[in-house]
């Protein structure tokens, strides 16, 4: 399940924050961590960071055009990378650095549907044993 999704441009702003569980942060002060973890990681390792645990939470991190997608997920989600992955998909090729109310609802819808999928898989799956 995606606790939240968070868009973040590479100066660290916080373009959107849509929280969909109980995982809630100042958005403020996300995009700045996120931002400031991501520039240390470059000079450390010439690499981006893509995931980071914190307390019960996994924070998945991928690149979409020029702005960071993070969701959050429970620390045992094994669906984490594909879920996030979907949501991505949705931000490819829409972002200007501007997140429409439009987008937003993609987003959401994405979140939605990633988490319904993995749903009725589990409940065709636990009809069948």
């Amino acid at each position: 399940m995606i606790h939240s999704i968070y868009v973040v441009n590479e100066a660290g702003e916080t373009l959107t924050a849509i929280n969909l569980g109980k995982f809630k942060m100042d958005d403020a002060l996300f995009g700045g961590f996120l931002s400031s973890i991501q520039m240390y990681s470059q000079k450390v390792s010439g690499k981006e960071v893509n995931e980071l645990s914190l307390e019960d939470y996994r924070m998945m991190i991928s690149k979409a055009g020029r702005v960071f997608l993070v969701t959050i997920h429970d620390e045992n989600d094994k669906d984490a990378i594909t879920a996030n992955s979907r949501v991505a998909e949705v931000l490819d090729g829409l972002v200007n650095d501007i997140i429409t109310d439009d987008t937003v609802v993609l987003l959401k819808k994405a979140a939605e549907d990633s988490a319904g999928g993995r749903n009725r898989a589990n409940d065709w799956a636990s009809k069948m044993l």
